[in-house]
């Protein structure tokens, strides 16, 4: 045999249909699920990208390119027999063919939409767990996973029953007694199902959100899984999307008296965060960050990068004076804006201070800017401090003319300006 099915490859797409019935309606239905799934996703809607795993002869990737809108197609399979096959089939098409399994997987956040058909049911159930974790792993955030496998019933009479109907349908497809008694006989040898609460049991065990089954006749069954895009802090929905090497997060939706930054999220790191979008999304009192995190540390409630070297948000309710101390070299987005300070040290070394930093900080009297500093980004000090503002500049006029300063900053730039400053206490 030259591949895990009951079949050689020259053999399969003919015998196929024999052993499973409806076997084209499976794919008409997995077509279904991705046009009806991402008809309400506005973003997604296309170029896709997109995975098949355990590809065969590549029965779904020649009706994809018939049907969608494809950016990337990436064919998987642990027989390169097959895969030969499914390269004459999409001979001109752009894919890229790999000759491994699901349980050897080894992308990051990369498909919309991955499919596995009629692959996974070989596995050991350690080997199936790795292999939906890989695919978990593989599929984008808010991306689809579309599966279909042999599947286990839940009783010994309702085993005899269908793998006898299954029998009876091979006989009246032009299988010989001998053929389909032979099928029958890999059931727990050569293939090992699960029932279908196993099945949606390790969806949801993975990580997966939504977990459903769309497709069930005879021994075969379908199921969809969709990949969070947020996760839960209190009552509030934490949105994230990978960002390099890791998840970025996006935005606190709701009201939350905690807003947990988790070391990881389904394994991969929490690197970085958009913290504009935090700020103007977020409700929320205090902020939590293990003493682990790589990526991120807490001081007395500002957030800061593990290096010191990006100051991401502040969060200290009480107080009317701040020093940024020293290592920082970036304010991010909205990192203070809102809070009522009436004095500012932004410490020697800072370099860049991006959009809505200060917006907003209505109540400053006095704010120190570093020589260092090269850029203030658009609206940085939107509707910033008192009418009697003092600006106090640690470099000369000329070096203050050369700030790359952008629009939305007249509050700051119309101050009173006092150069070659000390830092103010």
């Amino acid at each position: 045999m030259d591949n895990k099915s009951a079949f050689n490859v020259s053999q399969y797409d003919d015998n196929v249909r024999k052993v499973i019935p409806f076997y084209d309606e499976i794919y008409s239905q997995i077509f279904d699920i991705i046009h009806t799934y991402y008809a309400q996703h506005e973003k997604y809607k296309a170029p896709f990208s997109i995975l098949d795993t355990g590809c065969g002869s590549g029965t779904f990737a020649v009706r994809a390119y018939k049907e969608l809108n494809i950016d990337e197609m990436v064919l998987c399979d642990p027989s390169e027999n097959m895969l030969s096959v499914a390269r004459e089939k999409l001979s001109g098409k752009n894919c890229t063919f790999r000759c491994i399994g699901s349980e050897n997987l080894d992308y990051t956040e990369k498909f919309d939409i991955i499919v596995a058909v009629q692959s996974h049911h070989y596995f050991s159930r350690e080997m199936r767990e790795r292999a939906v974790m890989n695919c978990f792993r593989a599929l984008n955030s808010g991306g689809i996973f579309i599966y279909t496998e042999n599947t286990a019933p839940f009783s010994e009479i309702g085993k005899d029953i269908v793998l006898k109907m299954v029998e009876n349908y091979g006989i009246n497809s032009g299988r010989t007694g001998e053929e389909v008694t032979s099928h029958s006989a890999r059931y727990g040898k050569e293939y090992f199902p699960l029932n279908i609460s196993e099945h949606l049991e390790l969806l949801r065990k993975t990580g997966f959100e939504t977990a459903e089954i769309f497709w069930h006749s005879y021994m075969q069954s379908g199921f969809y899984a969709v990949k969070p895009n947020y996760y839960m802090s209190g009552n509030a929905k934490v949105y994230y999307e990978y960002y390099g090497e890791g998840y970025m997060l996006l935005s606190v939706v709701g009201k939350t008296d905690n807003f947990i930054i988790p070391d990881t999220i389904n394994g991969i790191d929490v690197i970085y965060m958009d913290s504009d979008c935090i700020r103007e999304d977020g409700n929320f009192s205090r902020i939590t960050v293990s003493e682990d995190n790589r990526y991120f540390v807490l001081k007395d409630d500002v957030l800061f990068s593990r290096d010191g070297k990006n100051l991401f948000i502040y969060n200290r309710k009480e107080n009317d004076s701040y020093i940024i101390p020293s290592g920082v070299e970036v304010i991010e987005p909205s990192a203070f804006s809102g809070f009522k300070l009436k004095s500012i040290v932004i410490s020697e070394g800072v370099k860049r201070i991006y959009q809505y930093a200060f917006a907003a900080c209505h109540d400053v009297e006095k704010i120190y800017i570093p020589y260092t500093l090269e850029m203030i980004s658009l609206k940085s000090f939107y509707f910033f401090g008192t009418d009697n503002l003092q600006v106090f500049y640690g470099g000369t006029p000329e070096q203050w003319k050369n700030i790359d300063v952008c629009f939305g900053n007249d509050e700051l730039m119309n101050a009173e300006i006092h150069y070659n400053c000390e830092e103010i206490s």
